[in-house]
């Protein structure tokens, strides 16, 4: 039996959950907490994922992470390789597609959290 698939999918898990918990927790608090100009054009944009077909924004991620998109050229001009079908690319679109699964809920915790304790 190989093993290869689920060692992938478990190796993704565990980098996505790790990238994933400290930058949830950045965003939701600094969502939370803080007022200014295009929160919620920030908020949109981070919820983007839920309301995009998977198709369309994985049909979109391989477009941006090309070679000849900015993202896939930067991401080549700096390690020399590509973003398309590797596991770098996989983990960026893992963290893309799930940022809001991650923000979303931490930021609502935020935000009932009082503001007496919040000063503490």
């Amino acid at each position: 039996m190989d093993w290869s698939a689920f060692s992938v999918s478990l190796r993704l898990a565990a980098f996505t959950c790790l990238f994933l918990l400290p930058l949830g927790i950045w965003w939701g608090r600094v969502l939370a907490t803080a007022q200014f100009r295009g929160k919620g054009l920030c908020e949109a944009l981070i919820a983007l994922p839920l309301v995009l077909p998977p198709t369309v924004l994985g049909f979109y991620l391989l477009q941006q992470f090309g070679r000849d998109a900015p993202l896939g050229g930067a991401w080549a001009a700096l390690t020399g390789g590509g973003l398309n079908f590797t596991f770098s690319g996989i983990l960026l679109a893992s963290l893309i597609a799930n940022l809001p699964f991650a923000i979303q809920p931490i930021q609502r915790a935020f935000e009932h959290v009082p503001a007496n304790l919040r000063e503490a």
